[in-house]
């Protein structure tokens, strides 16, 4: 019954999901098949769209009634939120990649007024259509919940707690963790070992001047 736990455990449900579908769009062979298809954001929609958003919406649950002090307006809309993000996500999602890797129709592509969307379509667009007037509700829920929580009088009972790590070791931390620039130059150091012999490699052949072209 706590809406902070279900949405983020639905989230990595989904993401489960994401990732198998995830091995098609690595492989060079089995991207061709499915590549600029509606199969891509159904992929999308299992990891940005789930993965994060839903987590986002569980962490909110939690971080504002800590921040502000006040209790979730409705435990219960959380969890219809939760649940039915979770089935809308779904449907749309299962609508989109078969689409996209049994019958190939274009992403970004307004198909309901495609000539040329096919009739075996369009029980697939309407399921991914569903999915999304689901999603659509679903977010009015999230909002709804977070507007009324936060324009609400009620205090919590007491205080949220905030976890805190602990370290196990009790000695003093050394003075310069403290300080920007060994972290800046740690991360500056990764960045160059990391994307350095690729940058060397673009650089060293690129063509910086091109012949003249005679115009007329």
């Amino acid at each position: 019954d706590e809406p902070s736990f279900v949405a983020q455990n639905l989230a990595m449900i989904l993401f489960v999901f994401g990732g198998i579908g995830g091995l098609t769009n690595a492989s060079y062979n089995l991207n061709l098949v499915i590549h600029n298809t509606m199969w891509v954001p159904g992929h999308f929609h299992l990891t940005v769209g789930s993965a994060v958003t839903l987590t986002f919406f569980g962490i909110l649950y939690w971080l504002v009634p800590m921040l502000t002090g006040k209790p979730l307006f409705s435990k219960k809309i959380a969890l219809w939120q939760s649940w039915s993000w979770f089935l809308g996500m779904l449907l749309m999602s299962n609508g989109l990649h078969i689409l996209g890797l049994n019958f190939g129709p274009p992403r970004r592509t307004m198909l309901g007024s495609a000539p040329y969307a096919a009739e075996g379509w369009q029980p697939l667009l309407i399921e991914a259509a569903l999915g999304g007037v689901i999603l659509g509700i679903s977010g009015l829920l999230f909002y709804y919940n977070m507007v009324r929580t936060v324009a609400s009088k009620e205090k919590l009972a007491k205080p949220m707690e905030m976890p805190v790590a602990e370290s196990l070791d009790t000695g003093p931390m050394p003075d310069f963790l403290d300080r920007w620039r060994p972290w800046v130059a740690v991360t500056v150091a990764l960045i160059l070992i990391a994307y350095g012999p690729l940058l060397i490699n673009l650089i060293s052949n690129i063509g910086l001047t091109s012949p003249g072209y005679k115009l007329w």
